[in-house]
């Protein structure tokens, strides 16, 4: 978001680091295992991240964890199969919501089809794969002491 309020582009300078602590400072990299790792979200407090992570065994697709911050511990909260995306934690509760195809009939032969093809060596350009059977899902954790 920094860098969309910035005026300037962000260019890459003649050593190819980019430019980015011109608009950042202090950063690190938090998340160092599974595949790949996408969007995540921070709580009000800053002590937990909610994130998706490609790192099932079985599964190429991501699934949303929680990590931490304080101890850097992390825990998968969403089912384990199907697709997911878009995690957040409610403000007030700290419960975790979700969009989730677990309930998708086809899930599973989904994820097989998805291995199947990067076996075969073949690419496609990136896009955004929404799929119909997205679904707003709570969170199999909750967070200590919630009364909810």
């Amino acid at each position: 978001m920094a860098a969309a309020a910035s005026s300037t582009p962000m260019v890459q300078d003649e050593q190819g680091d980019d430019q980015e602590s011109r608009l950042l400072s202090g950063t690190r990299q938090l998340i160092f295992e599974g595949r790949r790792s996408g969007e995540g979200c921070f709580d009000r407090q800053g002590s937990k991240l909610v994130f998706q992570s490609e790192r099932e065994p079985g599964n190429p697709f991501f699934q949303s964890y929680l990590m931490d911050l304080s101890t850097g511990d992390t825990h998968r909260v969403s089912p384990g199969f199907g697709k997911t995306t878009c995690a957040w934690i409610h403000p007030d509760d700290g419960s975790v919501l979700f969009a989730s195809t677990h309930a998708d009939p086809d899930a599973r032969l989904k994820q097989q089809e998805e291995l199947d093809f990067r076996e075969s060596g073949e690419t496609c350009r990136y896009s955004w794969d929404y799929d119909e059977f997205y679904d707003i899902t709570p969170a199999i954790w909750r967070e200590a002491g919630s009364t909810t």
